[in-house]
């Protein structure tokens, strides 16, 4: 059997294997309730990509043919748009439509890499990283579901990452490509120290968010409140008894991420916060898009019967 075979049975493996974890890993938890764990497996699934598409590029430079690098810059793009996912409510419609997008992004990542010529389609690649890094940024700037620190760190390596790759096709279409500058700069070398020090920062935000208090839990009060439906008649009334339970689903995973010690009660859930309302209301706004007139149906109450 010829080399380049071998190395594209082994890179199939290998796709098959990384593709079956992402599965594994991501589709379980698009209900987690715990925010920083979600954000944590996710973001491990992306390292994993990452380092995937790092060998797979090995294999493909080593005679494994176009279908070797369609698939090493199909883990490249992912990497990306996982770390979107990861940053995003877990549970959300925001964290489905992400999953989409990111599948759509490879898909074209992968059918350009193998039909179009080289520079074509090393542009279209370097697009859509530009792309996942960028939205990656401004998702992560907005995050309310890591710590502050880490999503600074995050925000700011997407970004950089981001400008950069965007800055390369710039110089590319420019009279400037093939110059001593486009070749400094972009080059293979260049390009792949940028990369390391971004999966690098990519891993201090992660270390960040496991030394953050926030895995230690929320602030711990001793007295518990309730947030509920104000008038559950009037809502089932407005919403339909489909419509409320899918809101009241929504209440409860919100107050998890506020509050991941929140328990479920009858017609809503119990915090252990200070402030639980507006805090719940502003997960529910900002991750699941709840509408004014939406979270205006919710009251809160103080509970003195549940102690720490």
């Amino acid at each position: 059997m010829e080399a380049p075979m071998v190395l594209s049975i082994g890179l199939a493996v290998m796709c098959v294997a990384l593709g079956a974890s992402m599965i594994g890993v991501i589709l379980p938890q698009l209900g987690s309730r715990a925010p920083v764990h979600f954000f944590l497996r996710v973001t491990s699934m992306a390292g994993v990509l990452a380092v995937g598409s790092t060998a797979m590029y090995v294999l493909a430079f080593q005679g494994g043919g176009p279908v070797a690098l369609a698939m090493a810059s199909t883990a490249m793009v992912l990497a990306p748009a996982m770390l979107c996912v990861a940053v995003s409510p877990p549970g959300s419609r925001r964290v489905r439509a992400l999953v989409a997008f990111a599948a759509v992004l490879a898909l074209v990542v992968a059918i350009t890499t193998i039909a179009l010529e080289p520079s074509a389609a090393l542009t279209v690649r370097v697009l859509a990283v530009a792309t996942a890094c960028g939205l990656c940024a401004v998702l992560t700037a907005r995050a309310r579901t890591i710590p502050r620190r880490s999503a600074i760190v995050l925000a700011a390596t997407t970004g950089g990452f981001a400008a950069y790759s965007l800055l390369r096709v710039a110089v590319s279409l420019s009279p400037l490509a093939d110059t001593s500058l486009d070749r400094m700069v972009f080059s293979v070398e260049a390009t792949g120290v940028v990369a390391t020090a971004s999966v690098l920062l990519t891993g201090l935000a992660v270390v960040l968010v496991r030394r953050s208090p926030a895995l230690g839990g929320p602030d711990r009060s001793s007295a518990w409140t309730r947030v509920a439906f104000d008038d559950w008649s009037r809502a089932r009334a407005d919403l339909g008894d489909d419509g409320l339970l899918a809101l009241l689903t929504e209440l409860r995973m919100a107050a998890r991420e506020a509050d991941p010690s929140a328990v479920d009660v009858y017609r809503g859930v119990e915090i252990r916060r200070p402030s639980a309302l507006p805090a719940v209301r502003s997960r529910l706004r900002d991750g699941y898009g709840w509408r004014a007139a939406q979270l205006s149906l919710l009251t809160e109450s103080a509970d003195g019967s549940r102690r720490t």
